[in-house]
């Protein structure tokens, strides 16, 4: 038994020494290969945006399954509303990003609004989110609430979902809007429908201006400048940097009908571009 212990202990040895300098010899080889990727800003950067996508998934699962919960217990939709404040809160710091407002001092907290934004960027839904100082709840297109988490938190939160591939539907769901408004729920509407690709105000939809006249309330018409360059549309960028969203005077609606829903459209899109921030605008890309 001696003699094979004197045998197997060396070639142990033997292979250690091999594994070592094999192990050697790899990070001699690797190494300077990590080192140059890692100095190359286009790997450093590619490694930024995929640590913020995975805070935004990891966060989005986190307030997403708690806003579900709530949307499924809390009747009114507030729970759901805190949740998403709080998701939105979280995305902003860990992702490095600075929401500046002005104009709250236009917002009545005492009655209900159509609030009606520019859509350049996702971000313009957290801009929303974190600085209107009341209850609210989105007029959003239905296919949204099919995206786990957000979309169920959204779904079940009381929200207005509009299926635009059924007009009827539609119809009814901005009736039952209407409805809700004057109840005292305050809603937000991207006449848009969608983001734009240059940051320019696209052509506007007219269901969100049926839904203001009909509800008899103002519209509130909002700006987000800057936005773009955080979160391109059709781009997986997410850029750090600073976000401003303006509140404008409200615009009344009352004694408006659906016939003057032209004239009501003229004066959001004038109020919305002159809230622009060219030194914000400017820098998108």
């Amino acid at each position: 038994m001696r003699g094979t212990d004197a045998t197997i202990i060396p070639l142990l040895s033997s292979g250690r020494q091999y594994e070592h300098r094999f192990s050697s010899t790899l990070t001699a080889i690797h190494a300077p290969l990590a080192s140059k990727a890692l100095s190359d800003p286009g790997v450093k950067r590619g490694l930024i945006y995929a640590y913020r996508y995975f805070l935004v998934l990891v966060f989005t699962v986190f307030w997403g399954t708690i806003g579900t919960v709530l949307g499924l217990t809390d009747r009114s939709g507030n729970g759901g509303i805190w949740a998403a404040r709080n998701w939105v809160s979280w995305i902003l710091r860990g992702c490095g990003i600075r929401v500046v407002v002005e104009g709250l001092e236009n917002v009545d907290v005492g009655r209900p609004h159509v609030f009606m934004c520019n859509h350049q960027s996702v971000m313009d839904i957290a801009a929303l989110v974190q600085t209107i100082p009341m209850q609210f709840r989105f007029v959003a297109k239905r296919e949204l609430s099919r995206i786990p988490f957000f979309g169920w938190a959204l779904a079940l939160g009381g929200h207005v979902l509009i299926d635009r591939g059924d007009r009827p539907r539609a119809i009814r769901s901005l009736e039952r809007a209407s409805g809700q408004i004057r109840g005292g729920t305050n809603v937000i509407v991207f006449p848009e429908g969608t983001r734009s690709k240059t940051g320019e105000l696209q052509t506007f939809k007219k269901g969100g201006f049926h839904l203001a006249i009909a509800a008899q309330v103002p519209v509130v018409p909002v700006t987000v400048s800057g936005s773009q360059r955080i979160t391109p549309k059709h781009s997986l960028r997410i850029e750090s940097g600073e976000v401003k969203i303006r509140y404008g005077k409200p615009i009344p609606t009352t004694g408006m009908s659906a016939r003057d829903r032209h004239t009501l459209a003229d004066e959001v899109r004038a109020a919305i571009t002159i809230g622009y921030d060219p030194a914000y605008q400017d820098n998108s890309a």
